[in-house]
């Protein structure tokens, strides 16, 4: 090009070229393209199986729409290199400046949404389904008072949201006002001195993509990774779940830590100006994008496909021990937690003495044995000693609404029929007040784990279950507990976690049990099959999910404990993993014993 012409050419005049098909550009699309494929692919299958419990639990809708907003930011830094100089540099810079301020911190708000929702199941897990498991009022009621005990009622997720979105048209405001006042984006008007500066075309691109403009986003970027992140990582820490989901959140934080340092070293260190030639300074930020995808999208899947695996397992086992031995291991079984070779065992125990035992670790294999693994080994621990189970699913899986609903169902069926009749028969044997006193019982039991309006976890059912359920329990639901129009109960569920509708309440799930009680028609089709076949689903998924997690991590914690530890029996004076330690000796030996 002739030098005069060069000299006279300004970001203003300077007209586009022709799209880079080298090497570097070819690699580029063929990357951005074959990642995009494969991060489809991974999302499509999750969202094939979103009815499985360690995916229902995740919110796959937030997780996947930060996801799209910061992969399509992603996709346009990509094809920036082969065909970002086919645009007008000013329109080019105009789009960079947009998306880095509003498209990308939405996106990361998002993500970080999705994030702390792993936090915040995990607390109330623990509070609902450990020890006393009392329901958390919310200090005022939100049905006739200010906006602010209303926001404060409001469910966790819709909070969440509200702040995002104050937060986000803040920072649109904020953009497109310093967009306007800043004249190197258009020379026509704007305040005086923010002119582009530099005498020659490539002083005045470095200009262009510096100055205080560009602040406010890069502020949005310290504040997620250096603030946000760090807080999630550290009360994220102790959780040890069993889903991979404190590994994806710990791991999605820590990668995104070094995105705003390089970014504006990137921009503004003159010796990054030959990198960014090909790397641009937003480069930077996109390698958290990859990783963020990586366990938000892989990390879930890995742990579907070793679900998969483990059902396999499980079913294997049953159908090779329930079977042929069923009734034998199941006699052998039931038995108390105390040591079945010690003489002074049952004497001691009707004395109410912890009874101490030696178990050495040598007994135990490398593998748990494939009969605890069976149903009959669940209903073992469920009638015996489940507050162990209780507790882990809680904690660590996640899903404590499935242990605490058989249970209730148990002693509901063990308080209302006695003497277990059935169907038809079992009504009919009941008085009048018996009958309202085993329909308001039943009715607390759908309100706390089966409707979508009172629950604050509702079981994961298949929809002819609950539309049954719904038949019986919905309609006396709602006059007893209050009606929310908000819930749709002909759309089944898209998420395991529903909160519950605490504002339309006047306190607390328990209060209103204790204050209100239903004297109306008791529906058709309530007897005591009412739950069975509900039960027996839940009662699967605990099988197949939680059971062979729970045994797995208690036979390591027991191979790993000191050889001829010493375990006392009683369970008042035991910690859990002395009581899942008796639970897994005694189930040890019985199976020995068959």
């Amino acid at each position: 090009m002739d030098p005069a012409a060069l000299a006279g050419l300004t970001i203003y005049n300077l007209p586009p070229m022709p799209p880079k098909w080298d090497s570097i550009g070819i690699f580029y699309i063929t990357f951005c393209a074959t990642w995009t494929a494969i991060v489809l692919a991974g999302m499509a299958f999750l969202w094939a199986n979103r009815a499985n419990p360690i995916l229902k639990i995740r919110g796959l809708p937030l997780a996947f729409g930060s996801i799209i907003f910061l992969h399509l930011y992603w996709c346009m830094a990509q094809i920036t290199y082969p065909i970002g100089g086919t645009m007008p540099v000013v329109i080019a810079y105009d789009v960079q400046y947009f998306v880095m301020g509003i498209w990308f911190p939405l996106g990361i708000a998002l993500f970080h949404a999705s994030n702390s929702r792993f936090l915040h199941v995990a607390k109330l897990q623990r509070i609902h389904f450990v020890g006393s498991g009392a329901h958390v009022r919310r200090g005022c009621n939100g049905a006739k008072t200010s906006w602010l005990c209303r926001f404060r009622n409001m469910d966790y997720g819709k909070r969440l949201m509200i702040f995002i979105w104050i937060g986000i048209t803040a920072q649109c405001l904020l953009t497109t006002g310093m967009w306007l006042a800043c004249k190197k984006y258009h020379p026509t008007f704007g305040i005086p001195g923010t002119e582009i500066r530099g005498a020659t075309l490539p002083e005045q691109l470095i200009d262009l993509g510096r100055g205080w403009e560009w602040w406010p986003t890069v502020l949005w970027q310290f504040i997620w990774t250096w603030i946000v992140a760090p807080i999630l990582i550290w009360r994220a820490w102790g959780i040890r779940d069993t889903m991979g989901w404190r590994t994806q959140t710990v791991g999605c934080c820590l990668s995104s830590l070094h995105a705003t340092p390089m970014f504006l070293i990137a921009s503004y260190v003159p010796a990054f100006d030959k990198i960014n030639m090909y790397f641009t300074p937003s480069q930077w930020i996109h390698l958290s994008t990859m990783m963020f995808e990586i366990f938000t999208i892989f990390v879930p899947l890995v742990q579907l496909v070793r679900l998969r695996t483990q059902t396999k397992h499980v079913t294997d086992a049953n159908a090779k021990w329930e079977s042929g031995s069923q009734t034998t291991f199941r006699s052998s079984t039931a038995v108390s937690f105390y040591s079945p070779n010690s003489p002074a065992s049952s004497s001691q125990a009707e004395k109410g003495q912890p009874i101490i035992y030696h178990m050495n670790s040598s007994e135990l294999g490398p593998e748990p044995d494939s009969r605890l693994l069976t149903m009959t080994a669940l209903d073992h621990t469920l009638r015996e000693n489940r507050s162990a189970l209780q507790e882990f699913s809680a904690l660590s899986d996640f899903s404590g609404e499935n242990i605490a609903f058989l249970a209730r169902v148990m002693e509901w069926k063990s308080r209302s029929w006695p003497n277990a009749l059935s169907d038809s028969d079992s009504l009919e044997s009941l008085g009048e007040e018996e009958r309202l006193d085993a329909y308001n019982r039943a009715l607390e039991i759908y309100a706390d784990f089966i409707s979508l309006q009172h629950a604050e976890f509702p079981l994961n059912l298949p929809s002819k279950e609950m539309k049954h359920l719904f038949q019986v329990f919905d309609k006396p639901a709602r006059v007893l507990f209050g009606e929310d129009p908000s819930v749709n109960i002909a759309i089944p569920f898209d998420d395991a976690y529903v909160q519950s509708h605490e504002g339309s309440r006047p306190g607390s799930n328990g209060e209103i049990q204790r204050q209100a009680r239903y004297t109306g028609e008791i529906p058709a089709g309530f007897d005591s099959t009412v739950f069975d076949s509900a039960n027996g689903h839940i009662k699967y998924l605990v099988l197949t999910n939680t059971w062979p997690k729970f045994v797995k991590e208690m036979h390591q914690r027991r191979r790993s404990s000191d050889t001829g530890r010493s375990v006392l029996t009683n369970e008042s004076e035991s910690s859990l993993l002395s009581r899942v330690s008796m639970v897994i000796t005694s189930l040890v030996r019985s199976v020995k014993t068959t």
